[in-house]
């Protein structure tokens, strides 16, 4: 299975969402996955951190999942880094987008930036 992984404080943490989880996450949430991704709240972004650790430790809990965010920020992470950096990218990996359509939202994200610094 493949996965995108980070190195964080000496172990390997790996993401990928599987079709299981995913269907959990869609159940629970009432809402297809695609709209689940882009609401940013940090319950969203909390949960789709445990579903995409849990498929390689599956006990991982939604209190892992917290302190993994907490860690992540301890670590100089910000919330929109931990979303195109890691959600999105494990989103590619999982076969949600094509790498393609993630460097086709980094290049149009760089653009807004851009224009907005002049």
């Amino acid at each position: 299975m493949k996965y995108y992984e980070i190195e964080l404080n000496g172990r390997t943490v790996k993401f990928r969402l599987t079709s299981g989880d995913c269907m959990t996450i869609e159940k629970t949430s009432g809402k297809a996955i695609t709209d689940f991704v882009g609401d940013l709240s940090m319950s969203s972004i909390i949960t789709l951190l445990r579903y995409m650790v849990r498929s390689s430790q599956h006990d991982f809990s939604q209190e892992d999942a917290s302190k993994l965010y907490d860690e992540l920020v301890d670590e100089g992470y910000t919330l929109e880094k931990i979303i195109s950096e890691i959600i999105m990218e494990a989103l590619a990996v999982s076969g949600f987008m094509s790498k393609k359509d993630l460097d086709k939202i980094r290049d149009v994200k760089e653009e807004i930036k851009e224009k907005a610094t002049k």
